[in-house]
């Protein structure tokens, strides 16, 4: 997923497992498929480097520390804004022809009651937030939102993502097995695989091959230059 406009955001990753950018920062610098590092060595780091320490004392009357350093973090992530694509030129400036027949058409698909994406990509940043099985296989590897709350009703169930610069951050779906915003279409377009927690909003849609072109071409429009 992308992080800008990450500040919006009510929890991070996939699973919803971390509530704040603060608790966020120190996942990826212990995670072994990440950094595989830690964050007090980090910090050892920092009070060792030539202008760090000035910095920190300058911005948080404190030295670099596990507080501040996952403050730093967090506020940097916090200026990281999206908003200035040619879909926010037409929807905002109102300027009419920002969009392509083919993206306006696209736009009428996805905010239409046929294919439904806005019901969970919706609002300024294209998602409510939530979490959904969207019926990517039968069984999952991955349990998902499950991992926190325990609950069985959770399990596939994956963070909603904006879809902001979404065709700047492929591959896709929570484990990018998915390679294209086409391959993306295609699936929900089938109506997804049978699994119990599925999703109702995921239901075959019928597209012809034009409507999903038009559907791919305006998720390309939500792209920030």
């Amino acid at each position: 997923m992308t992080i800008l406009n990450t500040a919006y955001q009510p929890n991070m990753f996939w699973d919803g497992g971390s509530p704040t950018l603060e608790t966020q920062v120190s996942a990826p610098i212990e995670a072994h498929e990440e950094m595989d590092f830690n964050v007090m060595k980090v910090v050892e780091r920092l009070n060792n480097h030539p202008l760090y320490p000035s910095l920190f004392r300058k911005a948080y009357n404190s030295g670099p520390s596990a507080f501040t350093l996952t403050r730093a973090i967090a506020n940097f992530e916090r200026t990281l804004f999206t908003g200035k694509s040619k879909y926010d030129a037409f929807q905002y400036e109102k300027k009419s022809d920002a969009l392509s027949a083919s993206e306006k058409r696209g736009m009428d698909i996805f905010f239409g009651e046929r294919a439904e994406c806005f019901h969970c990509h919706g609002g300024f940043n294209f998602t409510d937030f939530s979490f959904k099985n969207n019926g990517l296989y039968e069984v999952y590897a991955d349990s998902g939102r499950a991992r926190i709350t325990t609950l069985h009703d959770d399990v596939g169930e994956f963070k909603v993502p904006s879809l902001r610069n979404v065709a700047l951050t492929a591959p896709y779906m929570h484990d990018g097995s998915v390679a294209t915003l086409e391959d993306v279409v295609e699936h929900y377009n089938s109506g997804g695989k049978p699994n119990f927690n599925k999703s109702f909003l995921i239901r075959p849609l019928n597209l012809t091959q034009q409507e999903k072109e038009d559907l791919v071409n305006f998720m390309k429009a939500l792209s920030d230059q």
